[in-house]
């Protein structure tokens, strides 16, 4: 019943977002803003017969009226893998760092960069990458961005990298406490006066106490990566699933724009999972 209640308000808030550039009306004589939600019914209406016929309807793009269902496969996969490599990455680079390499000298630089970039805002951390990417451009003569749509791996690695940095930074500072905080138990202080070894510790002993913090925290990490998405898709002109939500005002699309990439982060959240299962099966004795 739960879950059923959640599903039909994360249902509903999603088609009201959705229509929020269609009750939003200016009126050009008084110069002010006003609610219109004279055409929530319709709107609704047309959107949920769509479906039901088996259709995800159409959007304009210039003079063309196009099937959403013909196009989204591709800009679908595209932010699918964007956003699952750079959750990924952050997870991976996350536990290296912060769990199994914390004890090498290497690690203090690292947190030292981290730390310095957490104190910057995301979306300018985001401008300042284009900005570099363009001045090695010009004195290099190294391209390692286009603005192009079509430009394939040019157009995908960038972005990956650039969605993974706020998961990155945030993985990273909690497992470093996390792992502090469980170094200190008594159990790992008695694994130590064994003489058990330090990789044997953290993969049987820390890692095991940390995993739930990874998949409580899983959430936001997966989050923080799509709301650096929407920005760098749209920056960096990526042909993802946000060109259905950012390209008009059109109900239909943004709809079907908001519910793909919640069916993205959903994907992207039980992968994640099912790979720290199958690590924790494969290295993990219970």
């Amino acid at each position: 019943m739960r879950i059923l209640q959640q599903t039909i308000f994360i249902f509903l808030l999603i088609i009201f977002l959705a229509a929020m550039p269609s009750i939003i009306v200016i009126n050009p004589n008084e110069l002010n803003i006003f609610f219109d939600f004279s055409h929530l019914g319709k709107l609704y209406g047309q959107f949920i017969t769509e479906l039901a016929s088996g259709s995800l309807g159409t959007y304009q793009l210039g003079d063309q009226v196009r099937l959403i269902s013909e196009d989204i496969k591709g800009n679908f996969m595209i932010s699918l893998f964007i956003l699952l490599i750079g959750v990924l990455a952050a997870v991976i680079i996350g536990l290296l760092f912060g769990v199994f390499l914390s004890r090498f000298i290497i690690t203090r630089f690292f947190n030292m960069l981290l730390n310095i970039l957490a104190t910057i805002p995301d979306f300018i951390l985001i401008v300042f990458s284009l900005v570099l990417a363009i001045k090695i451009y010009e004195v290099t003569g190294v391209r390692i961005i286009s603005l192009r749509p079509d430009a394939g791996a040019l157009n995908l690695w960038y972005p990956i990298v650039l969605t993974g940095i706020a998961p990155t930074l945030y993985m990273f500072k909690l497992l470093a406490v996390q792992y502090y905080q469980t170094s200190g138990e008594d159990y790992i202080r008695t694994a130590v006066s064994k003489g058990m070894r330090v990789n044997y510790i953290n993969f049987q002993h820390v890692y095991k106490n940390i995993e739930p913090f990874i998949i409580a925290e899983l959430t936001k990490v997966v989050s923080l990566a799509i709301g650096n998405l929407f920005i760098i898709e749209y920056l960096l002109n990526v042909p993802g699933i946000t060109k259905f939500i950012f390209q008009n005002n059109e109900f239909q699309p943004i709809s079907i724009g908001l519910f793909s990439m919640l069916l993205i982060s959903l994907i992207v959240y039980f992968s994640i999972r099912l790979l720290l299962y199958i690590f924790k099966r494969g290295f993990i004795y219970e």
